[in-house]
């Protein structure tokens, strides 16, 4: 037998659950799926006095949704997870940093933002540890692209990219 105060406590979980339920005002569609395989080449010297090109060869599977106002059809939001796997290679003397990335970002148009979540980039040299990382949060401006929230290292975004690190450390 239920007491009545517990009763109660059902009951009115009931009532605040219903109309919360009938409020939802938004819809979650994939728009998007697929796997990228890329090779392409960066010219090192662009960035310091390196005369070798980074030879790229990667996989990036990518997932796009849409988060749209039922009532008016507005985006309010697209949101992807991508993760990756690549080598990156040292065109001369053939060193490699494999690097990877499992990213959960969100483009929120309404209130101007773009958030990234996750391992942005991360370089795993085997006996020398993490020579690349880009991890935790970053929130910026969805237009200027201008950070005002960054938790975890991310030296590749406030030096221009993830080419200068990687250059610099095939370069060694």
């Amino acid at each position: 037998m239920t007491s009545p105060i517990a009763a109660a406590a059902i009951a009115a979980s009931l009532i605040l659950a219903g109309p919360a339920a009938a409020a939802s005002r938004t819809e979650r569609v994939v728009v998007d799926r697929f796997t990228d395989h890329y090779d392409l080449a960066v010219d090192c010297s662009e960035f310091g006095p390196y005369s070798f090109e980074n030879l790229v060869t990667g996989r990036e599977h990518v997932r796009v949704i849409e988060v749209s106002d039922t009532r008016s059809g507005e985006l309010l939001q697209t949101i992807f997870h991508i993760q990756l796997k690549e080598d990156d290679v040292n065109s001369v003397t053939g060193k490699v940093l494999p690097l990877h990335g499992s990213v959960h970002e969100i483009w929120d148009y309404a209130e101007n933002t773009r958030t990234m979540d996750g391992v942005v980039w991360m370089g795993n040299a085997p006996g020398e540890g993490n020579p690349v990382q880009e991890t935790g949060r970053i929130v910026m401006t969805l237009d200027t692209h201008e950070a005002f929230f960054v938790a975890g290292p991310h030296p590749a975004f406030f030096k221009g990219g993830i080419d200068p690190a990687v250059c610099g450390w095939l370069d060694q």
